[in-house]
């Protein structure tokens, strides 16, 4: 998204800011769609499982999802938002349809696992801050965003994807989703 928005900011502000907004306001859209299933679910989840169960549920996906984090192996679809799109909506609708399709979660590649192990918690844990969870994934994606727009990285992006950084991204959130993992475990076991 930098490598399209920082480009676009540098072309005309106006153009940037209606991508941008666009952006976020799809984001919150499609997670707002999203809530309505993953609160259900977690309802159901906590009318039959006890919270014992729940926790060793999370503790196994953080493991699960660390693991496959350090070995490149992030469970995604392989699929971008549709790139040539770019050049037929105008910034706005650009923005709305691929923050849409972003904030679905499900539809685009990941860098890394970490949010699907932050979903599964709130959705295990507290599914009533689900919609909540998934407009401040959205937001924060667009303020990210916005600020590698800012910079000359943004333009540098146009020509593809710095797979050392995402190499760097996986390692780093699959050793901290194994260490949250094992500090859950040893402190329900001591505790």
């Amino acid at each position: 998204m930098a490598g399209v928005a920082g480009p676009m900011l540098q072309r005309s502000r106006a153009s940037g800011a209606r991508f941008l907004t666009g952006l976020a306001v799809g984001g919150i859209s499609a997670g707002l769609v999203l809530a309505v299933p993953l609160y259900l679910a977690g309802h159901l989840a906590g009318r039959v499982m006890p919270l014992p169960v729940k926790m060793v549920l999370l503790v196994g996906l953080a493991f699960a999802l660390g693991l496959a984090d350090l070995t490149g192996r992030t469970p995604h679809v392989w699929r971008q938002v549709p790139q040539r799109l770019v050049r037929s909506l105008p910034p706005g609708a650009l923005g709305l349809t691929w923050g849409f399709d972003l904030g679905l979660l499900v539809t685009t590649q990941k860098a890394s696992s970490l949010l699907w192990l932050s979903i599964a918690a709130v959705t295990l844990l507290d599914p009533g801050l689900v919609p909540a969870a998934l407009i401040a994934f959205s937001l924060a994606a667009t303020a990210g965003v916005l600020t590698l727009s800012m910079t000359a990285w943004a333009v540098a992006m146009r020509g593809g994807l710095d797979w050392t950084w995402i190499r760097r991204t996986r390692w780093a959130t699959g050793a901290t989703m194994l260490a949250a993992g094992l500090g859950t475990l040893l402190m329900s076991v001591t505790g």
